[in-house]
């Protein structure tokens, strides 16, 4: 099975699941911090900032969990443009076109040997 991010964490991870989460899709903010999380993480949430954040698996566990993020976050990008493209915005036709050309977010559509044949083959030399 693949790694999640959350197996990055071992010392205390019961705690520092919340605060990875929270510290990625919440404004940071102490009120936020003590309304959403405290009771979760039971520490002060200058000990969570100025402590956990500092340790080497805490900063794995949030580059993987953004990682883990990334693909939803484009798709939400490209539904918003493909909306706005719909809507006539000729930017954002232009922006999908991009995208979907050079991304590969698709998937690559993979060229045939035959293909690579055919388009080097000159038939003028034959």
């Amino acid at each position: 099975m693949a790694k999640t991010w959350e197996d990055c964490l071992s010392k205390n991870a019961n705690k520092k699941r919340p605060f990875v989460r929270w510290y990625i899709d919440s404004n940071r903010t102490k009120e936020s911090y003590d309304k959403e999380i405290k009771h979760l993480t039971v520490v002060e949430y200058e000990t969570a900032i100025n402590t956990w954040l500092l340790e080497d698996e805490v900063q794995q566990a949030i580059k993987e969990y953004l990682k883990c993020k990334k693909n939803i976050d484009i798709i939400n990008i490209y539904n918003a443009m493909k909306e706005k493209a719909l809507e006539g915005d000729v930017a954002s036709a232009k922006w999908i076109m991009d995208f979907v050309d050079k991304s590969g977010f698709f998937g690559s559509e993979e060229v045939s040997e035959i293909d690579k044949i055919l388009k080097n083959l000159n038939v003028n030399e034959v």
